[in-house]
């Protein structure tokens, strides 16, 4: 009898132990994330973060009119000379279909650009399975929002407003957004809008946090 309640113990520890291990769907949490490590979810997606920096505003096609790039003036003469005038037409002429977004006296963006491989076997659209949040001090939350650019965006496809370079590519607009083909990378940016007193406090701790199809990658930004 005691035989037999050793083993039924045994087979009672080892279900439990079974029953609370996690299964192939269990959520991963990657704390402190860096730049251009990839953090691999397995079968899902693996993410790889470039850079961040905050901005005051950034530039977006147009609904519907995703990388419609008009062909400006000349950019040089014979001589490979450029022209001043001739370059601010050629600038007119591209970014007719897209429009400047400023964040404003008040705030600024918080902005964190990577790169997502598409690690499943169908198309996904990874813009609906992400959400974004940023905390202040451990007791602010912000909510956030995310952009993606064309797959192959040129790198003369950056905004320039007058003489100044916003220094990251046209983004699409939401309603534009590209699924992402089986192995291939799709390019975002995570970004929130934060109020000056958070972007200007240095001493306390700011971080992103970034909800992928469940899956939770921290970004500490100070």
């Amino acid at each position: 009898m005691k035989k037999l309640f050793a083993v039924m113990l045994v087979v009672a520890v080892v279900f439990v132990a079974a029953s609370a291990w996690p299964d192939d769907g269990s959520k991963i949490t990657f704390d402190n994330v860096t730049f251009s490590k990839p953090y691999k979810i397995k079968g899902y997606a693996t993410v790889t973060l470039l850079g961040f920096k905050f901005i005051e505003a950034f530039a977006q096609w147009e609904d519907g009119k995703a990388g419609s790039i008009k062909k400006g003036g000349a950019w040089c003469d014979n001589k490979n000379v450029i022209f001043a005038e001739k370059l601010r037409e050629a600038w007119l002429d591209i970014y007719v279909n897209c429009a400047l977004h400023a964040s404003g006296q008040e705030s600024d963006f918080a902005w964190l650009k990577a790169d997502i491989l598409n690690l499943q076997k169908e198309k996904t659209s990874f813009m609906k399975d992400i959400a974004v949040n940023v905390i202040y001090n451990d007791e602010y939350e912000f909510d956030g929002w995310v952009r993606q650019f064309n797959y192959d965006y040129s790198k003369a496809e950056i905004y320039v407003l007058g003489e100044t370079s916003i220094g990251w590519p046209v983004c699409l607009s939401p309603v534009d957004e590209m699924p992402i083909a089986p192995m291939y990378k799709g390019h975002y940016a995570f970004g929130c809008t934060l109020p000056n007193f958070v972007v200007e406090d240095k001493d306390s701790p700011l971080r992103m946090e970034i909800t992928i199809g469940g899956h939770k990658l921290t970004y500490n930004i100070r």
